[in-house]
């Protein structure tokens, strides 16, 4: 009896300090309460150098998943003000865009790094056929106002 009733009591204090799962693939999740993000294995996302190449996609979503996913990064994480950062990697916080919108993508960038405590990051989705060079622009403004934002472009076919 005394063995039944230890075995209870231990299941009772592991269910206290556990939670429904709901992990990603790097055994983490967000914090409902804090807005917070923890893990509970040691897979936590690394950063790798990402070749440039042509997405099989077209759709700014597909590319920003493929790039996040080989950074090691997590896509559409979800952050304390119900706002969605497109990547979220161990160092950034990237909001992706297509090169004529890089204007919205200043603003998001900073205000994922401000959620997150990450770095601002854009990943710039550069198309063929814009007539304009957004990414100069882009440039400009980041360093006439000496933004912290990191600016990492890709060719889209």
């Amino acid at each position: 009896m005394k063995k039944l009733l230890l075995v209870a009591c231990l299941l009772f204090v592991t269910n206290l300090w556990s939670h429904g799962g709901g992990l990603n693939k790097y055994g983490c999740h967000n914090e409902k309460k804090t807005g917070g993000y923890h893990c509970h294995q040691n897979r936590s996302p690394s950063i790798e150098a990402f070749p440039l190449e042509e997405p099989a996609t077209n759709s700014e979503k597909a590319i920003s998943v493929k790039w996040c996913d080989s950074r090691g990064g997590i896509s559409e994480f979800r952050t304390k003000d119900g706002t969605y950062v497109d990547c979220l990697t161990g160092i950034y916080a990237v909001e992706a865009e297509f090169d004529d919108n890089w204007k919205e993508a200043i603003g998001q960038s900073l205000h994922y790094a401000e959620t997150t405590n990450k770095r601002a990051a854009i990943l710039l989705i550069k198309r063929q056929k814009t007539k304009k060079d957004y990414y100069i622009q882009l440039e400009r403004v980041i360093k006439k106002y000496q933004l912290p934002i990191k600016v990492f472009l890709i060719e889209k076919s």
